[in-house]
């Protein structure tokens, strides 16, 4: 299925007849008044902004902005935001990308989804390097893609020699994080910041096939996976592309992990409405990453709930006509929320429909809500 999608037409807003996107436009204007009336909200605060983009393999649907930036000044469909766990299915595609071109490590080992990260960093005498060495479960790749490591999360847990509300090095988190025991379960689903973080990191010790030396994480996603889908919007938090604006974050408690590098590889993108439907429409049409590598990345890797798998930057959940590919983003000042139906063989065309909405304030309820009644309007 993953193999067969249409190219992308021009974008065709009248795609959506007039009165859905009265219908649409309502449903965000009630999602709104919600958010604002929230007593969460620190008094004094503006009202939040909401950008959306709702597409298919044919066309984009809908894309527009809700609020403003600034007095005066509207949101729009290419506002950017910071877009939380929405990182993480970048990283995720970064690393089988690498797996994918045969790169290696730069003692020259194979760079597999098995690969043991003992292998891959130094004193991580904690982290077993495989089952028949030690009788325990290794940490690799392929578990820290799938949340299934069992190292702690640091986000919920700081080392106790760091600041949250401060900044941190890259080497110095990496170097705490090293200090960590998996703990739980062998191979049980955790939703872990901790996982991404140390893929981000395994990426920068990788140098594939033509290259003389490893990327940074950024540079490698930039270069690669950014110009694939054609992103123009999609930077980094704090090093956002040329001529954007940026929406202004609203706090609804006090920033925590909002700093360099806190976020590395989990939750550090900055990006556009417009720009997630076309990282959405480039990874289902095969331009990101070949299509069995696509079909892994949203797989059952892990069981969260009876109904609900983590794959590897995606929750996938398996409907009557429809397998359903979902993440949230939640940082300080910004809430995200990503939606894919891929429809079965016998469903009928379209092949998918997604559903991108951003918003500029934390702490937010309903917006899975707000994505299931945008789809079912652009699907009926």
């Amino acid at each position: 299925m993953l193999a067969s999608f249409l190219a992308i037409a021009p974008a065709d807003a009248s795609s959506l007849t007039a009165e859905k996107r009265a219908a649409a436009d309502a449903l965000v204007a009630r999602f709104l008044s919600r958010v604002d009336a929230s007593p969460a909200l620190l008094p004094g605060a503006p009202k939040a902004a909401l950008s959306l983009a709702i597409g298919n393999e044919r066309t984009l649907l809908l894309a527009k902005g809700y609020g403003d930036c600034a007095p005066g000044v509207p949101v729009t469909e290419h506002t950017v935001y910071h877009v939380g766990s929405l990182a993480k299915q970048f990283t995720a595609a970064a690393v089988l990308d690498l797996i994918g071109r045969k790169a290696r490590l730069r003692d020259g080992t194979p760079l597999t989804l098995d690969l043991a990260l003992a292998q891959i960093f130094e004193g991580v005498e904690h982290w077993p390097r495989s089952d028949a060495e030690t009788g325990k479960q290794p940490v690799t790749l392929r578990t820290l893609l799938t949340m299934t490591s069992n190292l702690p999360n640091f986000t919920r847990l700081p080392p106790s020699a760091t600041d949250p509300w401060g900044r941190i090095a890259a080497p110095e988190l990496l170097s705490e994080l090293k200090k960590l025991k998996p703990s739980g379960w062998p191979n049980t689903f955790e939703y872990s910041n901790t996982s991404y973080f140390l893929l981000a990191e395994a990426i920068e010790e990788a140098v594939a096939p033509g290259e003389q030396a490893p990327r940074a994480h950024r540079d490698r996603l930039r270069r690669t996976l950014f110009a694939r889908a054609g992103l123009r919007e999609t930077g980094f938090v704090g090093d956002y592309m040329p001529n954007t604006v940026v929406a202004p974050a609203i706090y609804r408690r006090k920033p925590v992990f909002d700093q360099p590098d806190w976020l590395k590889g989990s939750a550090d993108i900055a990006s556009s409405a417009t720009d997630i439907y076309a990282w959405n429409a480039a990874l289902m049409n095969g331009r990101v990453l070949p299509s069995d590598l696509v079909a892994l990345m949203v797989s059952d890797g892990a069981r969260v709930t009876p109904d609900l798998y983590y794959g590897m930057g995606w929750f996938v959940e398996h409907r009557r006509k429809a397998e359903i590919y979902t993440h949230s983003g939640h940082v300080p000042g910004y809430t995200s929320y990503s939606l894919i139906s891929a429809a079965s063989a016998k469903a009928g065309a379209p092949a998918w429909t997604s559903v991108t909405l951003l918003v500029n304030t934390d702490v937010v309820e309903g917006l899975e809500t707000l994505a299931e009644e945008l789809l079912y309007l652009a699907s009926e």
